[in-house]
């Protein structure tokens, strides 16, 4: 029996390491528009050139934490590796579930203070929709450009000619348009979604820390 379960627990740590170097990598990059958005979007920030250097690399950056939603096209290729079925169902999908849910949140919570800083410098509700539909917009290609074109962040400053010629090209295929479109419509509502999820949870505990 502990035999079996030393396999077990062996077999685990191998499925766990087959993706722990782009996991760890990508929500790295998942976590700099957060760390960013700490810094720019509050209340008593003075918006010097360093805020706005600040700002254009949390939008560069940004798209990496919602591209971590199409990481998952690499779990029905480890699967089908033919692993028993509890490491697939406890190990592998909960390693992938923990980091989607990791990545994204990020992006919302990010966004979220955006949204937040806009109120605070009294932007309307459309004013506000309308910078999220350029945000989302934006980070809809970037995760174009960097599932299918193979470009990432940092080409933005090493290769920006390359990145734009790029994106134009694809931009006249109507079949690239339509994913787009799919994407964005998907991702704004996905997003949206887990602020309203995000908001219920901090009114429950802000009620619960009110009764405690």
């Amino acid at each position: 029996m502990l035999l079996l379960l030393s396999n077990w627990f062996d077999l685990a740590l191998e499925v766990l390491s087959q993706s722990n170097r782009r996991i760890i990598w990508n929500l790295f990059l998942a976590l700099i528009p957060l760390i960013f958005s700490l810094y720019l979007f509050r209340s008593a920030v003075n918006r010097s050139l360093i805020w706005w250097v600040g700002l254009v690399v949390f939008i560069a950056f940004l798209p990496n934490a919602p591209y971590i939603l199409t990481d998952t096209i690499h779990l029905p290729e480890l699967i089908a590796r033919n692993y028993p079925l509890s490491i697939v169902v406890l190990v592998l999908i909960p390693q992938y579930i923990l980091f989607v849910l990791a990545g994204f949140h990020a992006y919302v919570i990010a966004l979220m203070r955006l949204d937040n800083y806009l109120q605070h410098l009294q932007q309307t509700n459309y004013q506000i929709i309308v910078v999220n539909a350029i945000i989302h917009s934006l980070c809809t290609v970037g995760i174009y450009l960097g599932r299918f074109e193979r470009f990432n962040s940092w080409d933005l400053v090493t290769r920006p000619q390359i990145v734009i010629a790029k994106t134009f090209v694809d931009l006249t295929h109507p079949p690239v348009i339509l994913s787009l479109a799919i994407a964005f419509v998907v991702l704004w509502g996905l997003t949206e979604l887990v602020k309203l999820h995000n908001l219920s949870l901090l009114q429950v505990l802000s009620s619960k820390a009110r009764f405690d």
